[in-house]
């Protein structure tokens, strides 16, 4: 399964929004300069997620958006089917009329146990735990020095050139 541009700006939109749960809303601006997407296109990103009731918008100069309901109750299920309206593996798992063969398809029930538990996977996943997972990865700069520490004790002739890729990759603030 491929995730399209949509749900992977749409997942790094609402996690910047669950990062501040209980402060003041996060503006498109502040989203849109932290992540390094346009704020044209996270507007049409976070629509659907306020359709979904997932985030709330707040208008005025202190606006922005805001979850809905607290991060642990936002499940990676929620959000990912807000953004794709066909997050399925196969058009035949959902819609098998579609498909002549799906009656007797072998590989069709594979594609439905395998979509299956992919949902019960999302499902079990909510924005609190990927809050805590990203937490606790540190800072951009704290994650590049990792890395380097790594690729140094992988092959220490190459550290200055692998930390020179490694900060071009993940550039420090204010680079």
């Amino acid at each position: 399964m491929k995730v399209n541009t949509r749900v992977r700006y749409g997942m790094r939109a609402i996690l910047r929004i669950a990062d501040a749960y209980g402060t003041t809303p996060i503006s498109i601006n502040s989203i849109s300069e932290s992540e390094e997407i346009s704020g044209k296109y996270l507007e049409q990103v976070v629509s659907p997620l306020r359709r979904a009731g997932l985030v709330t918008s707040h208008k005025g100069v202190k606006g922005g958006y805001s979850l809905s309901r607290p991060p642990a109750e936002i499940s990676l299920l929620e959000v990912i089917n807000s953004l794709d309206v066909h997050p399925e593996l196969v058009e035949c798992v959902r819609r098998p009329e579609i498909c002549d063969r799906a009656p007797e398809c072998v590989a069709h029930q594979i594609w439905c146990m395998l979509d299956s538990r992919l949902q019960e996977f999302w499902r079990g996943i909510s924005l609190a735990d990927l809050l805590a997972e990203f937490r606790s990865q540190g800072t951009r700069e704290a994650r590049a020095e990792r890395i380097d520490e790594t690729i140094r004790a992988l092959d220490p002739a190459d550290a200055p050139h692998a930390a020179i890729v490694c900060r071009r990759s993940h550039p420090a603030k204010g680079n």
